[in-house]
């Protein structure tokens, strides 16, 4: 602000030579005569900056008291008054550019969400449209509160969120809500059964009756601990059973893959479309859009003005690229497709044992005319027991 006061006022930059040139520093230090950035440039001389008005009076002690003063330079003041009347028109084009950009600060032309993992942008936007908040709205009139307490009513999902608005750009931060855990009603009678084939290896009973033990060959829904208590000194009483049962279980998963695809072979050429944004309105430099191949690609790209992430204009650019090509049909590379389904049912069988062992695996690959077949044959060891409640 002082660099701009300066500027308005105008400053002369001068050299003070003589016998005593700090005697020209005690004159304006008398008469209120402000000066900054004084240093000595050479034996007896110094240089000096003063405000542009100041600049006769310091004139008048020219030859006096053994020193002289020599202009450097001057800068702002009249040379800018001077300025601005030569070119008032390019003066009056900045001042409207400057009072259209205050104008649209007041508009929101940006959003940015951060935070959601599980809940699509898209959403979110239609949400917060419905509320108020979309493209060209007049943030200073939204409620944060509002707008917070209108989305968390519409999207249980979310269980916080904040609305933070800067000049332009308005920044959504979403909280997703934590799925409540699963509470277990001790006093519920379960028994344990299985939840896959397999021989079983290693029992830990905590609580029921055990019907299996270690090296007994089970089924899926074989029930492998009893709810049910029997008592010597009284009633037979129902528990809820609880166990790990580790078994070695057995898996054969297969993959397929097509042994031929259709392939780019060559484009035949693109075309480039362009539009201009302002506001809410679109502007397009093209006549028709419609795709005139059916094979294709197209790539848009989307940008606002914009300085840094704070200030968005409402004017930007788009544009649609759309590459022709023609397709063949060519054959696969078999030992690159192996690799890729053996690697996908690699991740299948981990899904599957759900933090099991794999104890061994092996693959076998087969093909016709048209298909390529990898299968997978693994022993795993894992937790089968599965608590069955009652109805």
């Amino acid at each position: 602000m002082k660099n701009l006061y300066d500027l308005a006022r105008g400053t002369i930059r001068i050299e003070v030579s003589g016998a005593k040139p700090e005697r020209l520093l005690n004159f304006c230090a008398e008469n209120g005569i402000e000066f900054w950035d004084t240093s000595p440039c050479e034996d007896f001389a110094m240089c000096m900056t003063v405000h542009a008005s100041d600049y006769p009076m310091l004139c008048e002690q020219n030859g006096k008291n053994g020193c002289e003063i020599r202009l450097i330079a001057s800068r702002g003041g009249k040379k800018i008054s001077g300025a601005v009347k030569r070119r008032w028109i390019f003066c009056i084009f900045c001042g409207l550019c400057l009072i259209l950009l205050s104008v649209s600060s007041m508009f929101l032309w940006r959003i940015d969400i951060e935070g959601n993992e599980n809940i699509s942008d898209g959403e979110i936007m239609r949400a917060l449209s419905e509320c108020g908040v979309k493209y060209g709205a007049f943030w200073p009139a939204l409620s944060s509160e509002e707008v917070r307490n209108s989305i968390l009513m519409k999207m249980p999902d979310i269980a916080w969120m904040s609305l933070n608005t800067r000049n332009s750009r308005a920044e959504v931060v979403i909280h997703e809500r934590i799925e409540k855990p699963e509470i277990i009603n001790e006093k519920e009678s379960c028994d344990i059964i299985a939840e896959k084939s397999g021989i079983i290896t290693k029992m830990s009973v905590l609580e029921g009756k055990q019907l299996a033990y270690p090296g007994d060959t089970v089924v899926k829904g074989d029930v492998l601990v009893s709810s049910l208590m029997d008592s010597e000194t009284g009633d037979d009483r129902y528990v809820r059973a609880m166990a790990i049962v580790e078994a070695d279980t057995w898996y054969e998963i297969s993959a397929k893959a097509p042994l031929y695809e259709q392939r780019k072979a060559k484009k035949s050429g693109a075309d480039s479309d362009f539009s201009l944004i302002i506001g809410k309105k679109r502007i397009n430099f093209y006549s028709d859009g419609r795709n005139k191949s059916i094979s294709c690609d197209k790539i848009n790209k989307l940008g606002y003005i914009s300085f840094g992430k704070a200030f968005v204009l409402p004017i930007g650019f788009a544009s649609q690229r759309t590459a022709q090509y023609e397709t063949e049909t060519t054959g696969i590379d078999v030992n690159e497709a192996t690799e890729r389904l053996k690697a996908t049912l690699t991740k299948e069988l981990e899904r599957r044992i759900d933090g099991g062992e794999i104890v061994s695996q092996n693959f076998s690959v087969s093909q016709d005319e048209e298909v390529l077949t990898v299968t997978l044959r693994a022993q795993c060891r894992e937790n089968i027991a599965k608590e069955a409640v009652y109805d």
